[in-house]
This record gives structure tokens, C-alpha cells and sequence, in this order.
């Protein structure tokens, strides 16, 4: 029987389907379950070929080896004709120039002339695998930064109720103290109270400060003045049988809150010292440099190109592995033994550098000790780099000048034992001493008794804020002078402590001394009313 020739039409329908398959953007192969019969341009650029007469002929498994294939063998070599799409395979692509490209592979079994075959529609997925890596990274970091925000928010909120009772710890001890009643052995046990709230204290300013509560008063300071005038200290803390070198001539002003900076070199000697032995050495350098390309710091952000002031703290001891390095800046994540160390002295490190605008770098490697750098923004020299902390907060202790008669403190706080305690703290050192439990109990106080000389008042209370307060004793009575107390800056932000002397804050828990001192000073800058 002779076979009739195929119409036009069939031969236009053939070619239109040549050209749909040459031009398919996806790599298309034909195989009879062995051998390549067919390979669009696609499929030939993935494989790495130049013609597709370098891939007719080939095994099939030279480019691809999936489960897939053995079952589209099985269908061809049963000369089974199904329809059905079977469901895309990722695989490896493997070139002739022995190059790899990720891929997805559909198969689907036809039959061509009564002979079966199959098609392979070859997608790279490269980029898109690229891009599912990047949106799970981004998603991961996100995750991250939500559990540090949980953690930084229950760290705020602990230290503020602890410090709180510190406060109460250490007024009470400080009372203590002054009885003329209490034997010598009891004054011993007072002062090993007040010295353990102490520590407490120091603990609870690691986690305001990786929590960025922390009270912040940043100013334009000499990095090279704080370092060398930090030296006796750090001495102190290294050992004399490790080597220090302190590198810090020349002056260089930055844009930070001083006693944070000294919490950062405290804190990061600390860590030096943990990770060394006698024999090693610690140095510190105070310098300047130049970005000049952008860079990436610790957290993955851009260091701008520009000038900064460098703090680098680099030791020669254990260094640490990948793992390690990956979750130094984790609060409580620690390796020392217990109660080797907290696990906040770097978390906290982490929490001063974004509060004041800086960067974190970090080289080690294990065995080959470690090199931290803390980048911060340069900025003019400024007379305020010349004061200090802010005045009143760590003014010398001295007893207060004599009182007028009627010098009375309003004394604001929502926990009544520090109400009670401050206030006989005041009553003392001879002022006269109100109190209230909130804001509107303040007012109305006020209202029926006289304006006070003084307001001395928590900064986070519930209702009635200290700072909302002070904004309607001012409305009122703008000569009344108001101090606050905060066991963390929540809300420090919303004043102005430096250039105000009415308005100062205090940190709990406070030293008695201090308390008198910034009360006194205030009273002295400020006409009694």
C-alpha cells in the first residue's frame, strides 16, 4: 500500500512546530530511552554544546541521571503512548565544558511514526533558586530581628523592675549605714548587701544596653583622651603578665555618649581577657580611618564610605570557630564555664554601637586570636567634649549647703517603698519631703499645699508619665525645677538634660550621694520658689 504524501497543510503545521520547539526559551531533548535523537538551541546552549549535531546520538544519561528517566525507558520500551504530564524533576544538568546548571525536567513519553520517544522541557532554575536563598535568608533575618526585639523588650522591662528594687535595696542599706545603733558586725553585712545590689546594678546596665534603653547623652569626645585616660583601668583588668599595648596619640572627636564609650573598652577588654592567656597580648588602638569603598559590618549593614574613628581591640589568644563567631553578639550566649560570665558583656557592645550610630567588625579565626573594631562618626571638636559627663549626674559628693526652712521635695514615684525610701533619704540630709504615687495624686497635691522647691519624679510611670507631668508643672509653674528618676530611659529621649538645669535625670539604683548632689546642684542653678 503506498503511503500518500503529507498535505500542505500537515508540512506548514510540521514546520510552525519546528520553529516553536527551536525557539522555546526552555531546553527541549528528544530521546528514545537511550540516545539524543533532537535538541532545540536552548538545550544545546545548556549543555554547552555550539550545534546540536554535538549532542544527536549521545546517551541521554551523559547530561542528566534522574529517577525519571528509567521510568520514561520503562514507558518507551513498553510502547506506552500515555498523555498524562508526569510532574517536574529538579536536577543537575551536567555540560560538556563540565560545568553544572541547577534545573527543573518535565518529561512526557509520545509516539512519532509509531515509534515512541520523549520529550524533555529543560527549565535552569539557577536564578530562581538564587532568589528563593535570598527571600529565606531575608526571612530568617527578619526572624531574628523580631526574637531580638522580643528579647531587647523583656530585657528593658526586667531591669526596670530590678533596678527598682535595687534602688530600694541599696536606700535602705545606705539608712543603715547612718544608725548609730547598729553594731559593727551588722554594718559589715550592710555594706556586703549594698555591694552585691551593686553588682546587680552592673548587671542590669548590660541589659539596658543591649536593650538601647539605656540613658544616652552623646557628645563630642576625644576617642584618644578616653582611651589613654582609661589605661590605669585597663591595666588593672588585663594582668600584668599579659602584654598590652596601647596605641592612642593623637586626637580624634566622635559623636558618642562617654560613659557608654567606656562601657564599650570595659566590656571588650573583658572579653580579651577571657580569651587570653598570660602570655599573650591584648592591644588597643585609637585612630582614624578612611572607608573607601563601602563596606559591610558585623549585622550585614553598609559602612558609607567616609572618615571615622576607629576603636580596634585586638587579642592574640584562642580566636573563635564559625559557630562560635556566628552568635557572640547573642544575649546570654556565652562560652566561659558558669558563672564565668553573663553572656551580655557583647550583646551590650552590640546595643551602645546602634544607639550611637556606629559599626561593629569582627576578625578571628581559631587559634589565631581575634580583632574588634567599633567604627564611630567623626565630628568637630566641641566644649562640650571638655565637660565630661553631664553635670550633676557624677558631681563631687558633698553635704548639702544650709537649707532654707521650708525647702520641700515633692517626691513622684508608683512604688511606695521607693517613695519611702528616697524620701528618708532627703529628710536626712534636712529637706522637707511630700510624696505621691502618680502624676494626677502630684498635682492635686500641689494644688492644696504649695508649689514645692523641688519635684523628684519617675520618668516611666503608669497613667501620667514623669515626663508629662513635668510638662504640666511647667505649664503652671515654669520656676519649679524637676529631676527625674528612671530605671531605664524609655522615654530619655523626649528631654533635654544637658542644656536645661531644670531638667536632669538620675539612674536607679543611685547612689545616696549622688541623689543629694544632683538635688543640691539643681537647687543651687534654680531660685527656691
Amino acid at each position: 500500500m503506498t503511503v500518500p504524501p503529507p498535505s500542505q497543510h500537515e508540512a506548514d503545521r510540521d514546520r510552525r512546530y519546528e520553529q516553536l520547539v527551536e525557539l522555546a526559551p526552555d531546553g527541549i531533548l528528544v530521546h528514545d530511552g537511550e540516545v539524543i535523537l533532537s535538541a532545540n538551541a536552548a538545550a544545546v546552549r545548556l549543555a554547552g554544546a555550539s550545534r546540536e549535531e554535538q549532542l544527536v546520538g549521545q546517551p541521554v544519561d551523559m547530561l542528566l541521571h534522574p529517577p525519571h528517566l528509567k521510568a520514561v525507558a520503562r514507558q518507551i520500551t513498553n510502547h506506552t503512548s500515555s498523555v498524562e504530564l508526569a510532574p517536574p524533576v529538579r536536577d543537575t544538568l551536567h555540560r560538556l565544558d563540565g560545568g553544572h546548571v541547577e534545573v527543573e525536567v518535565r518529561a512526557q513519553v509520545f509516539v512519532e511514526g509509531g515509534r515512541p520517544s520523549a520529550h524533555l522541557v529543560i527549565r535552569d532554575i539557577t536564578e530562581r533558586l538564587a532568589s528563593e536563598a535570598v527571600t529565606r535568608e531575608h526571612a530568617a533575618q527578619l526572624q531574628e530581628t523580631q526574637r531580638l526585639e522580643a528579647v531587647s523588650a523583656l530585657a528593658g522591662g526586667v531591669a526596670h523592675e530590678v533596678n527598682n528594687m535595687l534602688q530600694v535595696i541599696v536606700g535602705f542599706g545606705a539608712l543603715l549605714l547612718d544608725e548609730r545603733e547598729v553594731t559593727s558586725e551588722s554594718l559589715a553585712n550592710v555594706r556586703e548587701i549594698i555591694a552585691a545590689a551593686n553588682h546587680a546594678a552592673a548587671i542590669t546596665r548590660q541589659l539596658l544596653e543591649f536593650s538601647r534603653h539605656a540613658v544616652h547623652r552623646p557628645q563630642s569626645v576625644d576617642l584618644s583622651a578616653m582611651v589613654r585616660q582609661l589605661r590605669p583601668v585597663i591595666r588593672q583588668m588585663t594582668g600584668e603578665q599579659r602584654r598590652l599595648d596601647v596605641s592612642a596619640q593623637e586626637s580624634h572627636f566622635v559623636w558618642v555618649d562617654p560613659g557608654q564609650l567606656e562601657q564599650l573598652v570595659v566590656n571588650l577588654i573583658i572579653n580579651a581577657r577571657h580569651a587570653t592567656t598570660h602570655d599573650d597580648t591584648i592591644a588597643i588602638v585609637a585612630a582614624e580611618v578612611e572607608i573607601l569603598r563601602g563596606a559591610l559590618d558585623n549585622d550585614g549593614r553598609s559602612i558609607s564610605p567616609g572618615r571615622y574613628g576607629i576603636l580596634s581591640v585586638r587579642d592574640t589568644g584562642s580566636g573563635m570557630d564559625t559557630a562560635t563567631r556566628a552568635r557572640i553578639f547573642e544575649p546570654f550566649f556565652t562560652t566561659k564555664l558558669i558563672g564565668g560570665g553573663t553572656g551580655l558583656g557583647l550583646a551590650a557592645v552590640a546595643g551602645i554601637m546602634a544607639q550611637n550610630g556606629g559599626h561593629i567588625t569582627v576578625k578571628t579565626a581559631l587559634g589565631e586570636g581575634s580583632t574588634f573594631s567599633l567604627y564611630f562618626p567623626l565630628v568637630a571638636p566641641s566644649p562640650l567634649s571638655d565637660r565630661g559627663h553631664t553635670p550633676g549626674v557624677n558631681a563631687p559628693v558633698s553635704p548639702p549647703a544650709r537649707l532654707p526652712a521650708e525647702t520641700t521635695i515633692l517626691v513622684v514615684d508608683d512604688e511606695p517603698a521607693i517613695c519611702k525610701v528616697t524620701g528618708r533619704l532627703l529628710e536626712r540630709a534636712g529637706y522637707t519631703v511630700a510624696r505621691a504615687h502618680s502624676g494626677s495624686e502630684a498635682l492635686d497635691l500641689i494644688e492644696r499645699t504649695g508649689v514645692p522647691a523641688l519635684i523628684l519624679t519617675d520618668l516611666g510611670m503608669p497613667g501620667m508619665s514623669g515626663r508629662e507631668l513635668a510638662q504640666r508643672i511647667r505649664a503652671k509653674w515654669p520656676a519649679v525645677p524637676v529631676v527625674f528618676m528612671s530605671g531605664y530611659a524609655a522615654g530619655a529621649a523626649e528631654y533635654d538634660a544637658v542644656d536645661d538645669p531644670q531638667h536632669l535625670l538620675i539612674e536607679k539604683p543611685f547612689d545616696p550621694a549622688e541623689l543629694l548632689a544632683s538635688v543640691e546642684n539643681v537647687l543651687k542653678a534654680v531660685p527656691l520658689v
